[in-house]
């Protein structure tokens, strides 16, 4: 059975009928790992992206891509402005949020399975100016996270020498994210998965020792629960949990970036619904039990905790084990955590060029970064990314360090905003497009559909609303500052390139909302297969906790 993907949308309308739209239809191959494109339109790019990621890859993306500088370090500065409760409300609502967004995500990408993911929805169920600055705005979010990711290395290195100078260690990162895109796609697939494996190992070894020290190991040096028995529980009030949610979102956001890789996986029906499942184990047992653990040990007045003023400095998990007299494991985590900086910056490459190409078949960019060598690799796509990143790494030497981290991981942070009002918005539109047209996809056998709809995608965009909003009020208003230009636009310098995209792109091609009437509801639409149906068939029929074994089989 064939599959189409959308490539080319012109400018304005989004439909069937528009001058410009071009189908891209895909034929496995022998090996069923790659699709071949075809378009109608003359002059349009041509090329094979080749469907190489199975399903471990997928899996271990989403349980441990973000396992970096947002969970080791930036964990310490929510701490100290948002102190225990602040700290534990921050995550545990954008971790809640996190998930609810992946099952949504999962139920269009399954069915419109295309390389653009949500960019590509938004386009033709809400209208093409918003996939254009949400695209746009994730394309240079990503780029600004190889940078960020970038700016901690020398400063985790720093645990044991300065005297190699940061630009030394910005080459080598940049040589080794850049590096493999080199390669085959396979390459990429399989670094990221063994650099996730290592990173979860290793996390789950370090949260296993911060139990061990909260039952009693260490005795004295450490203040248990000082948090909650000696100190305010809001000491910098609303703003200390509002300033959480920006660093949460940047520790645990970013997963809708899964449905792009998703895009060149072989079996999305299967792969994405299932790495959303893997996220709740992510959630519950590393992000929201390494909260309770750092709040219940470390007080939010520790010395060490990052401070505005200087460098990032030890991770707070770091602080723990030397003050218990812990003196291999801190080193493993430092290490860990410098090969997890990589693999992020890694992916971050590899998503942006696929975003680009995405987009310049779109029509959104200029057709050449659409264009795909004999190897699946968007060429063009991939060198200005990989360009741009170097640029943007280097900068940090003038910047410095907590500076640059600051800037840069915000700007991917509140992007994380805006795809998580779209992508429940465009949910929505996508329902009312498919009861519009009486199109039955939802109803198909094993067609995977939300649960608890329209409450899920309400719900999210409407908490998604709040904590943006909260992100502006303690930008407009910092904690221990006074208000700003400088400060608000270092935490919300996406807000502005949104608007500006999303203005610019509509004022200049006069685009419309789509009518539900007429919203393409075939374009990279993804129809099971026969083998696939029997597949699903057989995992359905078995014993749930045979089916809980597939989780943890690659």
């Amino acid at each position: 059975m064939k599959d189409e993907e959308q490539i080319t949308v012109a400018p304005g309308r989004f439909s069937g009928e528009q001058t410009g739209e071009v189908l891209k239809t895909m034929e496995p191959s022998e090996e069923g790992d790659e699709y071949a494109a075809t378009t109608a339109h003359a002059g349009a790019p041509q090329g094979k992206l080749r469907r190489t990621f199975r399903t471990r890859h997928i899996q271990m993306i989403a349980l441990g891509a973000n396992i970096g500088s947002g969970v080791y370090v930036s964990s310490g500065e929510a701490l100290r402005d948002g102190s225990a409760p602040g700290m534990l409300i921050g995550y545990g609502l954008i971790c809640t949020m996190a998930l609810v967004m992946m099952n949504i995500l999962s139920e269009a990408q399954s069915l419109f399975p295309t390389s653009g993911s949500f960019i590509d929805h938004a386009s033709r169920f809400v209208d093409p100016a918003l996939g254009f600055a949400l695209g746009f705005c994730e394309w240079f979010g990503a780029l600004t996270v190889v940078a960020a990711e970038g700016a901690v290395v020398p400063i985790v290195i720093s645990y044991w020498t300065s005297s190699v100078p940061p630009a030394a260690w910005y080459t080598i990162y940049l040589v080794i994210v850049v590096g493999q895109h080199l390669l085959p796609n396979r390459v990429f697939a399989e670094f990221e998965f063994g650099t996730g494996v290592m990173k979860v190992v290793v996390t789950f070894i370090v949260l296993f020792t911060m139990l061990v020290v909260c039952c009693g190991f260490g005795g004295d040096a450490i203040d248990r629960g000082y948090n909650y028995t000696s100190l305010s529980a809001f000491p910098n009030g609303f703003k200390g949990v509002a300033s959480v949610f920006l660093l949460a979102s940047w520790a645990t956001g970013g997963q809708e970036i899964i449905g792009v890789s998703v895009g060149e996986s072989m079996f999305p029906r299967w792969e994405l619904p299932r790495a959303a499942k893997n996220l709740f184990i992510r959630i519950i047992t590393i992000y929201m039990s390494a909260c309770v653990y750092i709040t219940v040990l470390v007080p939010y007045t520790e010395p060490l905790l990052l401070d505005k003023s200087s460098k990032v400095a030890s991770s707070p998990f770091v602080i723990v084990m030397d003050k218990v007299g812990i003196k291999v494991l801190p080193d493993i985590i430092n290490a860990v955590l410098l090969i997890g900086l990589a693999g992020i910056g890694s992916e971050s490459i590899f998503t942006a060029s696929r975003i680009q190409t995405s987009m310049a078949r779109m029509g959104m960019f200029p057709k050449i970064f659409g264009k795909v060598d004999r190897y699946g690799r968007p060429i063009y796509s991939t060198a200005c990314c990989a360009l741009i990143s170097i640029v943007l790494t280097y900068i940090n030497l003038s910047t410095g360090g907590a500076t640059a981290f600051a800037w840069f991981s915000s700007v991917s942070a509140t992007t994380t905003f805006f795809a998580w009002m779209t992508i429940p918005l465009t949910n929505l539109c996508m329902h009312r497009a498919l009861t519009a047209q009486a199109d039955p996809a939802l109803q198909l056998k094993h067609a995977f559909k939300l649960r608890w709809w329209p409450a899920a995608p309400i719900f999210l965009f409407g908490a998604t609303l709040f904590t943006f909003a909260s992100t502006i009020y303690v930008s407009a208003s910092p904690i221990g500052d006074a208000p700003s230009a400088t400060i608000f636009f270092q935490n919300m310098l996406c807000f502005p390139l949104f608007v500006v995209a999303f203005v610019g792109y509509k004022l200049y091609f006069k685009t419309k909302i789509q009518d539900p009437a007429t919203a393409d509801l075939q374009s990279g639409r993804r129809y099971l297969s026969e083998t696939e149906l029997e597949m699903l068939d057989k995992y359905y029929a078995m014993p749930w906790f045979k089916r809980m074994l597939t989780y943890v089989t690659f």
